[in-house]
Order: structure tokens, then C-alpha cells, then sequence
């Protein structure tokens, strides 16, 4: 009898090997399963504070793949482990991330752009609400790091002094510099940054990453203190509210690495080198380049969190 916490059999090894082998993108999910087998998985302990005592969660995904959910006991993180490595991330999104998560290598963009000019209408208002105020942010530069095709930075370019972009999606740039005529780049991080005040967005970015806090460490040091930071990731309390239909399975997913609720985000930004200005569970973050703190572990990011979360879930079968 396996010892994770959630004892659904669709969290289970059993579960899982029907799962994969039954759906019509089996050929794509064998495909990256053997990659992951190849190159190994990573036991370096916990992303955020290196510990190595954990509680199981989980045992597969929404794809069937053989991969643990774990919690971090130390510090509250919920993330893959042992871990996927970095060279598997980096073939992973260019060769068979597409395949899986679109059935498709190719991508329509310009069927995208309202979905992004609505994100970018939202991240306005977040931004005015916050602090960030009309007469603030016309004196901002924008940075966006994993732009896509570049709706959301059209979208907030008349309300800003510049936006910049980057992204690894060759195809994606060439669509933004085309429809948009907008200064971005084939890049993890921003090579040509503006002079001046800056606002970092890095939307559905953070929970796909090898390292988050490498990551926003890495981006602490382009920033001056001062300048900000917001971030946008899927968050596991938010399945309690009807997110992924209440489904932890659906919510757990191969491509995100880390799963987070509002606290364990602010820890990595904490030991980043950010400080808070507001953050919700939904989970949208706005920080400050600041100094670095150390992370202290939220009472509520408990196992038994996980567990209330799962009790909303009331589906009969499992969505293969």
C-alpha cells in the first residue's frame, strides 16, 4: 500500500499506467516518458530550502505520468520529486510540449491574441488597484519574460513609457514583431533592457521552470531596488474554488514543476531578493526589488491543506 496522502486510486501507480496508455496523445506521452527515464531524475533536495523530508502527494498526473507530487516538510513546498532535470526541460519545450499539451507543433497566434489582450487588461487594473497608479506607470518600462506572441504587452503599451519582451518561441517573436511591431527578442531573459523604472511580468512562467528561485534570483540581478516585479501562476488553493473543476489530478501536470499557494510564492521571492506589495491565492504577486530575506513557513501550507483541497472534489470517474 503506497503511503501518499491523497488515497484516490487516480493518484495512483495503477491509475496512472492506465491513464497513459489509453489516451489518444500515448504516442507523444511515451515518447517523453522515455526521454525522463533517459536522462534520469534529480535528487537534490527541496527548489526552495534544499530539504530532503517529504510527504508524498501524489503519484501520477493528468497525463499517467509516473512522476511523485511531493510536500516539502521543511518549508511547505509542493513541487516534483525527485525532479525532472534541466536538460530534460530543455528538450521537453522544444520538441514535445506542443505535441501533448496541443496535439499540434504548430500554433495558430493570431487565435490567441484576445485571450492575451484580455490578460493584459486584467494585469492593469491589478496594477492600478496595487499601487501602480496611471501617472506611475506611464513612467514604467515593461518587461515581459516568456511574452508569447505579444497580445498582452500590446495591450499595455499605451499605458506605459516602453515594453520589451523575450521568449524562447521563435515562431511566437516573429508573430509579435509582425502584428505588433514590438521590441522583443528570442531569449530566456532580456538581453537590451530600458533605462529608468521597470516592471518584470512573468505570467505562467514561474511554475514551468527547473529552479524557481535560480530563476527569480536570476532576475533580481537585472532589476535595480525599486523597480517590480509581478508574477502570475496557477495556484493549488484556488482548486478548492473551482479551478481544474476541483480536480487535484487535473491541476498536477507534468510542465509545472512547482506547485504553489501564495505563501510558498512570496518565500522565493523573499530569498530572491523581493519584497511583497500584494499577493492573492489566485496567485497573482507583485514585489519589490529589495534585499533578500529568509523564507518562513505559512501554518496553513500543511498537508492537511492538501487534503481539504482534495475534499472538494466530488467527480464520480476521473476524466482520462
Amino acid at each position: 500500500m503506497s503511503n501518499r496522502i491523497l488515497k484516490h486510486y487516480r493518484f495512483g501507480k495503477i491509475f496512472a499506467w492506465i491513464n497513459r496508455h489509453l489516451r489518444s496523445r500515448r504516442k507523444a506521452i511515451e515518447k517523453i516518458r522515455n526521454l525522463y527515464k533517459k536522462l534520469g531524475l534529480v535528487s537534490n533536495g527541496c527548489s526552495l530550502c534544499g530539504g530532503v523530508d517529504f510527504t508524498l502527494i501524489a503519484e501520477g498526473d493528468r497525463y499517467g505520468f509516473d512522476l511523485n507530487k511531493q510536500f516539502c516538510n521543511q518549508c511547505g513546498l509542493v513541487q516534483t520529486y525527485p525532479a525532472l532535470s534541466a536538460e530534460f526541460h530543455q528538450a521537453f519545450y522544444s520538441y514535445h510540449y506542443r505535441p501533448l499539451y496541443l496535439k499540434s507543433k504548430k500554433v495558430n497566434y493570431q487565435s490567441v491574441i484576445k485571450e492575451q489582450t484580455d490578460k493584459g487588461k486584467k494585469y492593469l487594473n491589478y496594477f492600478r488597484e496595487n499601487g501602480l497608479k496611471d501617472e506611475v506607470l506611464n513612467k514604467i518600462s515593461i518587461v515581459e519574460i516568456g511574452c508569447s506572441s505579444g497580445g498582452t504587452l500590446n495591450t499595455l503599451k499605451p499605458f506605459v513609457k516602453s515594453v520589451y519582451g523575450c521568449d524562447l518561441d521563435i515562431e511566437a517573436i516573429k508573430f509579435a514583431k509582425q502584428e505588433f511591431n514590438l521590441n522583443v527578442e528570442v531569449s530566456m531573459y532580456p538581453t537590451d533592457l530600458p533605462k529608468g523604472k521597470k516592471l518584470f511580468i512573468m505570467s505562467h512562467v514561474l511554475e514551468h521552470v527547473f529552479s524557481p528561485l535560480e530563476t527569480l534570483t536570476k532576475v533580481r540581478k537585472l532589476l535595480k531596488k525599486g523597480d517590480y516585479l509581478f508574477v502570475a501562476v496557477p495556484g493549488i488553493n484556488q482548486v478548492a474554488k473551482g479551478d481544474y473543476k476541483n480536480d487535484l489530478r487535473r491541476y498536477f501536470h507534468i510542465a509545472h514543476v512547482t506547485d504553489f499557494t501564495g505563501s510558498t510564492l512570496a518565500n522565493v521571492a523573499h530569498y530572491s531578493g523581493f519584497k511583497i506589495l500584494n499577493i492573492d491565492e489566485e496567485i497573482n504577486g507583485l514585489f519589490v526589488a529589495d534585499r533578500v530575506t529568509d523564507w518562513k513557513k505559512n501554518e496553513y501550507d500543511a498537508v492537511d491543506n492538501i487534503q481539504r483541497v482534495e475534499e472538494t472534489y466530488s467527480g464520480l470517474a476521473p476524466h482520462l
